[in-house]
């Protein structure tokens, strides 16, 4: 299985909270046998936008149909998501348009799950929004697919047993209903619209 990981941190990474997350989740896929990749936005070349832009996010969001699981993940800023998630919500807009157009959700029986890392409120907040954005283009959201950790500090966040249970349940939790959806043929099997004719 394929897991990409969107890193939504305005921090670079050796300084971030939130890509220390991002690293012991993919350090997770990759023990349970799976391919995981980490893209950190603030890294990347993009412009905000609805629309579908030949800049350095487009390959990114074109990866996301090659995955098996997407997750983002980000820090509370005043208890929402970062700027860059939002960005990235925002250019899925054009993917959105697409699927009302061709009747069609290429990210059907993709799993989604969200990365949090901060110590003020915002948690569920982030969690509701991010999935509904999820759900509305057809990813799957599997029970306990979210972290919260509130630990601070890279050598904290690494030894919080709080925050190492989330991830194991994380990873196993994508994981597991990422190829159950994958063999039960949903893809095949789901309603893609909400198309009277169909």
């Amino acid at each position: 299985m394929k897991f990409l990981i969107i890193n939504g941190s305005l921090t670079e990474n050796e300084k971030s909270n939130t890509y220390t997350l991002c690293e012991m989740v993919k350090l997770g896929f990759e023990k349970l046998g799976h391919e995981c990749e980490i893209v950190t936005m603030r890294d990347l070349t993009y412009t905000n936008s609805t629309e579908d832009i030949d800049d350095e996010l487009r390959p990114v969001i074109q990866k996301m149909f090659r995955m098996d699981g997407v997750c983002f993940a980000t820090p509370i800023w005043w208890g929402v998501h970062s700027s860059h998630i939002q960005a990235f919500i925002e250019r899925m807009d054009a993917i959105d348009d697409w699927t009302i157009e061709n009747k069609f959700k290429p990210l059907y029986c993709k799993v989604f799950g969200d990365i949090v890392s901060g110590s003020g409120d915002g948690f569920q907040h982030i969690h509701g929004n991010l999935y509904n954005f999820a759900t509305m283009l057809g990813m799957t959201v599997p029970p306990s697919c979210n972290i919260e950790s509130a630990a601070q500090g890279r050598d904290t966040i690494l030894s919080d047993e709080e925050t190492i249970g989330m991830v194991k349940t994380f990873v196993t939790n994508m994981s597991v209903w990422a190829e159950a959806l994958k063999d039960q043929r949903v893809k095949q099997q789901a309603r893609h619209t909400l198309d009277e004719d169909s």
